[in-house]
């Protein structure tokens, strides 16, 4: 399948190899090296979610693998070298970070907040409450933290009830969504907001209105889906919309896999789907 954004064609591939009907219930999705981490539901008497992974080569997955529980669904990073996700209550106590480097998971210190990795300098961005700061594992601990913003409610009066979540780190840029109230509209509008380290605000991508959901940062784009198949794809430089889309899927979810490639998790179809801009 392919289809057009503004005067560029994208080409849509299913992945296919492993049945994931029923097994999907995830927040976030990520790709670290060949792999692809998301959140499961469990049957039967535990009732918890884990951590799942497939593997993925061309258009084909396999070695479907469980990692363990799982906590938040929301919560699950990478830096590219280790992923990240929140523990379950019912395996540890306390919130704690459950770190997987690519052989095994182990459980380290307490969960930071809500956090995303960057693949260039191996540092995590972390959003607890309205503070946004940098941190390194270390020994499986926060170590070096950094503050980059104190307080963007604020520092950006804008932002003074908008709750700014986590989506990527790209080339020393942090990546941010959020819904923001314009002027004459009933309903709040989602936004992507581009940060330097530096917390100085860069960029801003009004996104699909209809049902939105999930934001991905690739190597020339970004690009935010709406749950009825609204696809909407901007210049990431200039934050300048190129073209709209629809297409016959329910993109919920989205990772950047490589280059402009993006691994898409429909949750209608319980597929994971790649799409080349």
């Amino acid at each position: 399948m392919t289809f057009k954004f503004g005067n560029e064609e994208a080409k849509v591939y299913e992945l296919t190899g492993v049945d994931l009907k029923k097994k999907i219930r995830t927040g976030k999705i990520v790709k670290m090296g060949d792999d692809i981490f998301f959140h499961t539901d469990t049957v039967g008497e535990e009732k918890e979610t884990h951590i799942n992974k497939v593997t993925v080569k061309g258009e084909t997955i396999s070695g479907l693998a469980d990692l363990g529980m799982s906590g938040d669904i929301d919560e699950l990073a990478t830096n590219g070298k280790t992923v990240l996700w929140q523990t379950s209550r019912k395996e540890v106590p306390k919130d704690s970070l459950a770190i997987y480097d690519g052989k095994e998971r182990a459980i380290g210190g307490k969960w930071p907040g809500s956090v995303m990795g960057d693949p260039e300098t191996g540092e995590f961005v972390v959003v607890r409450g309205t503070l946004i700061k940098t941190a390194k594992l270390e020994n499986g601990e926060m170590k070096d933290v950094k503050t980059i913003i104190q307080d963007y409610r604020k520092t950006f009066p804008e932002f003074s009830v908008a709750i700014l979540k986590p989506v990527c780190v790209d080339k020393g840029e942090m990546y941010l969504r959020t819904f923001l109230k314009k002027e004459g509209e009933k309903n709040n509008t989602p936004y992507l907001i581009a940060f330097d380290k530096d917390g100085k605000e860069l960029r801003r991508y009004e996104g699909v209105k209809d049902l939105p959901r999930g934001w991905a940062v690739t190597e020339n784009y970004v690009v935010h889906t709406g749950s009825k198949g609204d696809i909407r794809v901007f210049d990431k430089k200039s934050g300048n919309v190129i073209g709209d889309a629809k297409i016959e899927m329910r993109p919920f979810e989205l990772w950047t896999a490589t280059g402009n490639d993006v691994i898409v998790y429909d949750d209608r179809a319980d597929k994971f789907y790649r799409i080349d801009f």
